[in-house]
């Protein structure tokens, strides 16, 4: 019989499980300062808890595993290169937030002190700009920078492009591989309704509605 023994060391173990901890709490922050500061609703959701939770942790992982060999780094940047959002990104914000949660994996491997400095400024940012809108508001001076939070948002993402779409004054859309996201803003509701009946249920491949409060 052969006799396979493991030495583990259990205190790096314990370091490494807190740095997992580190990343997935500081990502966990964001998400709560991006939902309930900034109030983005597209965070509110079981599926970006995760991603929030997981992403900042999956780009520590990836930087500490290639960090000190050449040969594995290429071979990690080619195997990333096939992974790729299916989706297109909705809004810019969402982009934006990706990469803060990469960078912060990213960060924590090189200085854990630097990836706070990181996020403290970022809480800085935020709320920087949640004083600025709330000032902006009250001046009635809101109409240049928030016109889109009184309005309903339809997003439509399709697997063929709608010349009837195109023609519609609410709208603006993009296209992407073959495929198109349209997003239309309107203040009133029930137009809504109407813009949707223009897309064929068999084309569609995700829709979203987000109503003004």
């Amino acid at each position: 019989m052969t006799t396979i023994l493991f030495n583990v060391n259990f205190e790096l173990l314990a370091d490494t499980f807190k740095t997992f901890f580190l990343c997935s709490v500081l990502g966990i922050y964001i998400r709560f300062l991006m939902s309930v500061v900034s109030d983005q609703k597209w965070i509110k959701n079981f599926s970006q808890f995760l991603v929030f939770s997981l992403l900042p942790l999956t780009g520590y992982l990836i930087t500490s595993v290639i960090s000190n060999n050449i040969a594995l780094s290429l071979g990690m940047v080619g195997a990333l290169s096939i992974v790729r959002f299916r989706t297109p990104v909705k809004n810019p914000s969402e982009l934006v937030v990706y990469f803060i949660l990469i960078t912060l994996g990213i960060v924590i491997k090189v200085d854990g002190n630097l990836a706070l400095n990181f996020v403290i400024f970022i809480t800085l940012i935020v709320f920087f700009i949640e004083i600025y809108k709330y000032i902006a508001i009250k001046l009635n001076f809101n109409e240049f920078f928030f016109s889109d939070e009184s309005k309903h948002i339809l997003k439509i993402h399709t697997k063929e492009e709608n010349g009837k779409a195109i023609n519609c004054k609410e709208l603006t859309h993009s296209s992407y591989d073959g495929e198109y996201m349209y997003i239309f803003s309107t203040q009133n509701k029930a137009r809504l309704q109407e813009l949707e009946n223009i897309f064929l249920d068999d084309k569609i491949i995700s829709k979203s509605i987000d109503i003004a409060e």
